[in-house]
């Protein structure tokens, strides 16, 4: 607040103490008052003097603009004071009252953005004269190039801020990567989403959105599709299909109890009234900074200062009444299902998803390869509880209680204040139930790998749109890395078993020999064992390999039959005709 009324104050008090000093010097030079004398009329001054022309000239020239100058400079000043201690009262006033924020705050932003567009306006042709009058009053110096172009920055900066106002009348914008789930077809999962929203007296969303990005969502937002697929307008409900595979019905209930929670009771106006104003008005800050540079840049400059300054005076309040919702949407959530449902919906949200850029970078790097996901929903799902499986559940826990469940229109408190919150004690948490699959999904909607793969493809298609990918014409092969999967696949299924231990091992490994070793590609030959030849006939294929990747492939393949603890006769053998075959 301190730099926006110095920002929007320093050009009044410049132009009032230029006009006093300017008014003085002129004044010094007579022995009679020449402000009375200029507000007189031609008559009045007819009676006073025999050349009345003379002093209506030195009025009109000198005494009538200082004094402009002088009113509007004060004028200023006062309605700069006026506006930021509206903003503070105001701020002051809704406390963290939600339904107080929601009636003052939309009317008040749009009156106060007025009230500075024209404070930039009059603000920028003070500082346009005072750039003429003292550089030519004091220094005999006409600079009419720089006046020319801070007068002109002035009034695009006006237009700008004005322009601006039009984001407040705006529903925010989300733009989402998803399928719209309607009644029609997806009426299970209708139905479920309604029978809860009745459950907890919340109001029913008008939309539901499923998508790969591990997170849930329900917002008052405009939620549009990257490629124009659809617009929905009302509130919409985002379910993250990946997580949905790994949340069991508790889990899953929990979430959207907790989503559609934020639609209940008093918490509804403040989400649909005063939710979207406080962010539009982020957006107009950074618009407004980043629309223009030079003079025009100055002459918003403390337009910024101050809608910055207001955004502050909420801020506080905001943090509060977020914090607030969340404990209130946690207990809805809680009343959806269960406390137990909603820690581990939560702790699954939080422990998968940062996992989710590793798997678009790994994409990113297949595609620049030629190489084409057919399920991302799956690769993040298996790579996710990979990673997470070998590690300790303390590393975890100490890992998500810190940690803000991202949102994209709000804030929320660390999960270890929300489970304090809901009186969970965190040392219940076990890693089994984080990495157990529930498949809530499967009996809510139909075709689900189908979908999968849907958003699999737009998903290229969005990373290839903005330049990050570029898919060559013929996928690149490297023949030791594919042999590496065939006889590691082979090995794998010698016993007619299928170890995740040995699925485990083989990847550690093969990374640890490969630099570019693919889990995804590795994934592909495990999944079609059934059409991998035995591992002697690969071993025949592959006899021709120097001597040194033999060497190392057969140590491969040896450390994963040993990887179960459980070295399988057949394996043995396996490995037997692998060693003649190629002579180690």
């Amino acid at each position: 607040m301190f730099k926006a009324g110095i920002s929007f104050l320093i050009i009044p008090i410049a132009g009032a103490i230029t006009s006093i000093y300017l008014l003085g010097i002129i004044q010094a030079e007579v022995d009679i008052d020449l402000v009375y004398l200029c507000s007189l009329s031609f008559s009045e001054l007819s009676r006073e003097f025999s050349n009345p022309n003379g002093v209506i000239g030195i009025c009109n020239d000198y005494i009538k603009p200082y004094s402009l100058l002088q009113n509007a400079s004060i004028i200023s000043f006062i309605t700069s004071i006026a506006i930021l201690a509206l903003f503070r009262l105001s701020s002051s006033y809704c406390g963290t009252d939600r339904d107080k924020n929601a009636f003052i705050f939309p009317k008040l932003i749009p009156f106060t953005i007025l009230v500075i567009a024209v404070q930039v306006l009059i603000q920028g042709l003070i500082l346009a004269y005072l750039s003429y009058l003292i550089p030519t009053e004091l220094l005999g110096i006409y600079l009419p190039v720089i006046t020319f172009l801070i007068g002109g920055g002035a009034a695009i900066g006006f237009f700008q801020v004005v322009i601006s106002l039009s984001s407040f009348f705006k529903k925010p914008q989300q733009i989402q990567k998803a399928i719209v789930a309607d009644k029609e077809n997806y009426k299970k999962l209708w139905d479920h989403v309604e029978s809860i929203a009745s459950n907890i007296n919340a109001k029913k969303p008008d939309n539901i959105i499923l998508g790969l990005e591990p997170t849930f969502y329900a917002t008052s937002a405009n939620v549009k599709s990257p490629f124009g697929t659809f617009d929905l307008k009302g509130e919409t409900l985002f379910l993250s299909i990946p997580l949905m595979k790994l949340f069991n019905e508790e889990e899953l209930n929990a979430v959207i109890g907790h989503e559609l929670g934020h639609f209940k009771a008093k918490d509804t106006n403040y989400t649909i009234k005063f939710a979207p104003v406080y962010a539009n008005i982020g957006k107009s800050i950074d618009n407004l900074a980043n629309t223009s540079s030079g003079a025009t840049a100055l002459a918003k400059l403390p337009a910024i200062l101050v809608l910055s300054a207001m955004y502050e005076a909420f801020s506080t309040n905001i943090a509060s009444i977020s914090r607030d919702r969340e404990f209130e949407a946690d207990k809805v959530g809680c009343e959806a299902s269960s406390k137990e449902g909603l820690v581990y919906s939560l702790a699954k949200v939080v422990t998968y998803s940062q996992l989710w850029h590793e798997t678009l970078f790994e994409n990113v790097n297949r595609l620049n390869k030629g190489r084409i996901s057919t399920n991302l929903s799956n690769i993040f799902r298996e790579s996710s509880l990979y990673n997470i499986g070998k590690r300790d559940i303390n590393e975890i826990i100490e890992e998500v209680l810190p940690s803000i469940v991202q949102h994209p229109t709000d804030s929320h408190p660390p999960l270890a204040d929300r489970y304090k919150n809901i009186d969970f004690d965190v040392n219940e948490i076990t890693k089994e139930k984080i990495i157990s699959q529930g498949d809530s999904v499967s009996n809510l909607v139909d075709d689900i790998d189908k979908i999968e793969e849907e958003l699999t493809r737009e998903e290229h298609q969005y990373q290839i749109a903005i330049g990050i990918a570029v898919v060559p014409e013929k996928a690149q092969h490297d023949d030791l890395a594919d042999a590496i999967y065939l006889l590691a696949a082979a090995m794998i299924g010698a016993d007619g078993k299928l170890e995740k231990d040995e699925v485990r091992v083989a990847e550690e490994i093969g990374i640890s020999i490969l630099p570019e070793f693919d889990r995804v590609e590795f994934r592909i030959f495990i999944d079609s064992l059934k059409d991998i030849p035995n591992l002697d006939e690969l071993a025949e294929t592959y006899k021709n390999f120097d001597d040194n990747n033999k060497s190392i492939i057969y140590s491969y393949l040896e450390a994963i039959a040993n990887a179960d603890n459980d070295f399988d006769e057949s394996e043995k053998q396996m490995l037997e005709k692998v060693k003649k075959i190629w002579s180690i």
